[in-house]
């Protein structure tokens, strides 16, 4: 992974030595989804918050760094008596994702994105169905890696993306679990560009 990163990292600044720069704040919602191997598990979506800044490198491809605040969390009802059913993550996001525009104008512009995401969490918390003792134990990973793709349009001074957001690692481990789970989300934003 530390390869892939380099290696776009110089793609980007190798392509755009004349490159356009541009940074400011961004805000949105996360919508966590959950899947299990069980049909009698129902997974529901929960949102969540999230917030930080932005900096674009580059003109037509562009390399975009961000440093990002978000809350999310998963929730499960049918489950057995002490084992998990609510669990609420934040974490300190930070996705490294190479774009390119695929229609630029003056006023506005279209583009598609992809890269992989840095994951740390900084606050855990899980209920398990309404028990004080947990049967199963649910084991949180405190760094993860995460791959997003999206696609974004720019008008003026405003950016807003939609981008689709999944593990390629298995953040909560159940010990002695009797189903596995997978979570995903979808990320919308909306950015304000400072310069």
């Amino acid at each position: 992974m530390k390869k892939l990163l380099f290696f776009l990292a110089v793609l980007c600044f190798t392509g755009t030595v004349k490159a356009q720069f541009s940074f400011g704040p961004k805000i949105g919602v996360n919508l966590d989804q959950v899947t299990t191997n069980l049909n009698t598990i129902n997974d529901k979506m929960k949102s969540g918050l999230q917030i930080g800044a932005y900096v674009r490198l580059g003109s037509k491809v562009y390399l975009q760094p961000e440093l990002l605040y978000s809350t999310g969390g998963v929730k499960l009802s049918n489950v057995p008596v002490g084992s998990p059913s609510d669990i609420k993550l934040n974490s300190i996001d930070v996705p490294l994702l190479l774009g390119t525009k695929i229609i630029n104008l003056k006023v506005v512009n279209v583009r598609l994105m992809a890269g992989p995401v840095a994951s740390f969490m900084v606050n855990k918390q899980v209920d398990y169905n309404g028990t004080v003792d947990a049967t199963k134990e649910v084991s949180i990973k405190n760094a993860n890696w995460k791959a997003q793709f999206g696609a974004g349009i720019d008008v003026l001074m405003f950016t807003l993306d939609v981008r689709y957001s999944y593990y390629l690692n298995k953040p909560l481990d159940q010990q002695a679990n009797e189903f596995s789970w997978d979570r995903n989300s979808v990320n919308v934003t909306l950015g304000w560009k400072l310069f």
